[in-house]
């Protein structure tokens, strides 16, 4: 018989199993349990289990109790919890909002979030008219080439900015993507100025949208919101007589977030 192979990624999706299933166990645990034990619930060898909790100690996601040399879950953890709570009730206040503009324009309206260097749609809210138009939730777009993705892009720090500049690959989807630096600039700086962004057949052909920012009564962007039409019944223009409304929606939504929301 040959030797056994191990499917390429098969060996660092296995130790993620295994790593996520200390965190489930873990979270039975609130008040810390030995390494023994949790090897023991989990069915890993204990030296296996230590190793992982290391990795998992290192980067936050479990903590130890040097005294006790008990573990726990770890604060990383419950950051990430608080985000996915400020991104459902970021979505839970916009609906009905985006509802009503969606019935007024008579197209779709969606809201989107910066994550992992992309415009991540949290909320959508479609008409019996929407053909053609993508970005369900779950689903995320990139920045340069979206009209949520270029209002995310413009309210960044000048610093977070020039290092997200650095990470994105202006890859052309149609004909009028921006493709170059110099190009994506102006296009960002016109949205400052502005306070809105257009996305004019960018990442889908046949697609126009119009963002604007949702900003916490701070004043910081938290989300941007989007009316999102087919090129054939929207054009620019129209897409612009509703700014009104659309920052009007925006600000809606804004002034109901909790002072502490937060979001991806």
């Amino acid at each position: 018989m040959g030797a056994k192979t191990t499917p390429p990624g098969g060996e660092a999706q296995g130790m993620l199993a295994r790593g996520l299933s200390l965190l489930s166990a873990l979270g039975d645990h609130p008040e810390g349990v030995s390494v023994t034990e949790l090897a023991r619930q989990v069915g890993l060898p204990v030296s296996t289990t230590h190793r992982l909790l290391a990795t998992e100690i290192e980067l936050g996601f479990v903590s130890m109790d040097a005294s006790t040399k008990t573990y726990r879950l770890g604060v990383r953890l419950f950051e990430l919890a608080n985000r996915v709570t400020g991104v459902m009730d970021l979505a839970t206040i916009a609906r009905p909002i985006m509802r009503e503009l969606s019935r007024r324009t008579g197209e779709t309206v969606q809201l989107s979030v910066l994550s992992d260097g992309r415009a991540l749609f949290i909320e959508k809210v479609g008409t019996e008219q929407a053909v053609g138009i993508r970005g369900s939730v779950g689903q995320s777009e990139p920045l340069y080439a979206t009209s949520t993705g270029k209002i995310l892009l413009s309210s960044m720090p000048s610093d977070t900015f020039a290092a997200m500049l650095d990470d994105l690959d202006l890859q052309a989807w149609t004909p009028t993507t921006i493709t170059t630096r110099s190009a994506l600039l102006a296009e960002i700086e016109r949205t400052r100025e502005r306070d809105y962004a257009v996305a004019d057949e960018e990442f889908d052909a046949g697609v126009r949208a119009i963002g604007v920012p949702v900003r916490h009564e701070a004043g910081d962007t938290r989300a941007a919101l989007c009316i999102s039409a087919p090129a054939f019944r929207a054009s620019v223009a129209q897409l612009e007589q509703w700014l009104p409304d659309l920052r009007a929606a925006a600000h809606r939504i804004g002034v109901q977030l909790p002072m502490g929301a937060t979001v991806i």
